[in-house]
């Protein structure tokens, strides 16, 4: 991986009473906050502190990816679809169009 790329992951965020959950799905790592901002900062946080960890202990290939359970998963691809619903209605497509490929061999 070039030294300029970030590394991107998945999270899902949820509003739970008056606080929100937050989960890095290919690392099952959550944290929570009182604001979306606030739980988005602490599983930043949550996510580098384990992964100092991991690699401190040597432990690669053991826990990354270590992935959230096929629900919360799930629960992902449901809003990113509903989202994406969202943004091809009356839209025109043309220039809108990209993908994130991954090629699985």
């Amino acid at each position: 991986m070039s030294e300029n790329k970030k590394l991107l992951f998945h999270s899902l965020l949820e509003k739970e009473g008056e606080i929100y959950s937050a989960i890095c799905l290919e690392l099952n790592v959550a944290s929570q906050g009182k604001s979306i901002r606030e739980a988005k900062a602490n599983l930043k946080e949550a996510v580098e502190l384990y992964l100092e960890d991991v690699y401190e202990a040597g432990d690669e290939e053991q826990f990354i990816p270590r992935p959230a359970p096929q629900e919360e998963w799930l629960k992902y691809f449901k809003a990113e679809a509903k989202r994406l619903g969202s943004q091809m209605k009356g839209a025109s497509l043309a220039d809108k169009i990209e993908f994130d490929e991954l090629v699985y061999a």
